[in-house]
């Protein structure tokens, strides 16, 4: 019997005697932290880059994109990288590029340089943040009730955390920009990552694949970042291009047929670089879905709050900033209670509870009129955060539970992506409709009637995760659950009601 042969939970798993599992956590929460901070941090800087470099508005919006477009193109092929070399030796290499990039772009000169310092700073964001995310699972395995409950734990900690660093960003960005200079906003990195990446060697386990590592298929790996950074270039310039321009659909078109060619290989491959057999875990399908429904949600609605108090309420960039912290802080707390809620009841019923709350939370913030920031906002953020930290939570859980090990770093480069998607279409698909909603109003009313439409259409997204997680989500809490497990729909080699 070869090693694949055997049986989950009888295969021998790689020991790491002197790892401390909170110094990993803590270290795997910081690397999150930093990239969601690099994706806001930078867009505050940008008048001032425009100011000083002299960069057109194009060149503007490319510094911006590029990091976007490398992201997203390239996680898939990121988390299996981990799978194939080692997740360590890849998180650490990850983390030099990254220190590397910030530096070229803090020192750069012109607006192409920066623009090739943010897109390999998104190739090496692409890399770093699934092989932490399987890095976790490593550190905190799922073999036992209290591995698992310990699991959970980690991942409410790491969505609590990582939350806060898109507002910190914004903060950040604003207090970095008016002291030191736009620079600043780059250079800020190259310490925290270098830090990182020498901390790692120290604190993490090795995390490579178990038993015989398999080839790099190169044919794969250009279908799927070709198919997904054009798909990720299509979705961001829909609303520009528009939706039935030949750029869109034809554009569109070749990123489809791309990326069906990528899982036609995957089907014949003796090494795929992704593994289709993930995806008959019920939980795992439902959980990408999730996911990628409620960041059509969540991105794009605090990208409209910050506009809206901007341009309505006549905030600064730095007080726009601090208005969207309620929403920071209202995660922070109900993740830390997710993992108290998934030792009790269904994942399913955690999911959903979680939806409503956030759903509420936005039919409440359509109201905005221009008014008081305490009177109209405040309370909708609150449930948003409310109800976003339970679904982060529970999506990361189920998206990641029961999982051979070998495809840890597959599972995590798909949650990821799904996100990631999932915020560039909704944000292509609700400015759009912003667009709508303030051509129809009056002058005067065009901006804020604009931005309540856009509100409103998140909750279609929101409602449709409801229905995902009542298909898709176990529905009845296990006696392990109650034990401290959330019934995530186990192994497929122990429970085969859950995969097909």
């Amino acid at each position: 019997m070869t090693l694949t042969d055997m049986p989950i939970e009888a295969r021998p798993r790689p020991t790491a005697p002197d790892v401390r599992p909170a110094a990993a956590l803590a270290l795997l929460v910081a690397s999150h932290f930093l990239l969601n901070l690099d994706s806001a941090i930078v867009e505050v800087a940008l008048p001032s880059v425009k100011r000083e470099l002299g960069t057109t508005l194009a060149e503007l919006s490319w510094i911006a994109n590029a990091y976007v477009l490398a992201f997203g193109g390239f996680l898939l092929l990121g988390g299996r990288l981990g799978d194939l070399l080692g997740r360590r030796s890849v998180f650490v290499a990850g983390l030099v590029v990254f220190a590397a990039a910030s530096l070229a772009g803090g020192l750069a000169t012109s607006a192409p340089l920066l623009v090739a310092a943010r897109a390999v700073q998104g190739l090496a964001a692409a890399v770093i943040s699934p092989t932490a995310l399987a890095l976790l699972m490593v550190v905190f395995p799922d073999r036992t009730p209290e591995e698992r409950a310990g699991r959970n734990k980690a991942l409410a900690v790491l969505g609590a955390v990582a939350a806060t660093g898109g507002s910190a960003g914004y903060f950040a960005g604003g207090l970095l920009t008016d002291v030191f200079g736009w620079q600043s906003t780059f250079l800020v990195n190259v310490p925290l990552a270098g830090l990182a990446a020498l901390a790692a060697p120290r604190l993490l386990p090795a995390g490579a694949r178990p038993g015989r590592r398999g080839r790099f298929d190169v044919v794969s790996g250009a279908l799927v970042c070709g198919g997904m950074t054009l798909m990720v270039y299509v979705l961001m310039g829909a609303h520009g291009a528009g939706w039935l321009s030949a750029r869109t659909l034809g554009l569109g078109a070749v990123a489809a047929l791309l990326l069906v060619l990528f899982v036609l290989r995957q089907r014949t491959s003796a090494d795929p670089l992704l593994p289709l057999r993930i995806f008959r875990h019920r939980a795992l399908r439902g959980a990408n879905v999730v996911a990628a429904l409620i960041n059509m949600a969540i991105g794009p609605v605090i990208f409209f709050l910050s506009l809206y108090t901007q341009q309505i309420l006549g905030f600064s960039a730095l007080a726009a900033g601090l208005a969207i912290v309620p929403v920071i802080l209202t995660v922070t707390v109900s993740s830390t209670m997710a993992g108290w809620l998934l030792r009790r009841m269904s994942q399913r019923a955690v999911m959903t509870a979680g939806l409503l709350l956030f759903a509420a939370g936005l039919l409440w913030m359509h109201g905005i009129s221009g008014g008081a920031y305490w009177t109209e906002l405040l309370g909708p953020e609150c449930l948003v955060g409310l109800g976003g930290g339970l679904v982060f939570v529970t999506f990361t859980v189920s998206g990641t539970s029961g999982l051979d090990e070998r495809d840890a770093g597959s599972a995590s480069g798909v949650l990821t992506t799904a996100q990631k998607i999932g915020a560039a279409l909704g944000l292509a698909v609700l400015t759009t409709l912003a667009g709508s909603g303030s051509a129809s109003a009056a002058a005067g009313d065009a901006v804020l009637e604009g931005y309540r439409t856009a509100i409103l259409a998140a909750v279609v997204p929101v409602l449709l995760a409801v229905v995902a997680a009542a298909v898709w989500l176990p529905g009845k809490a296990s006696p392990a659950a109650r034990d401290g497990v959330p019934d995530s729909g186990t192994r497929a080699s122990a429970v085969p009601a859950e995969s097909e």
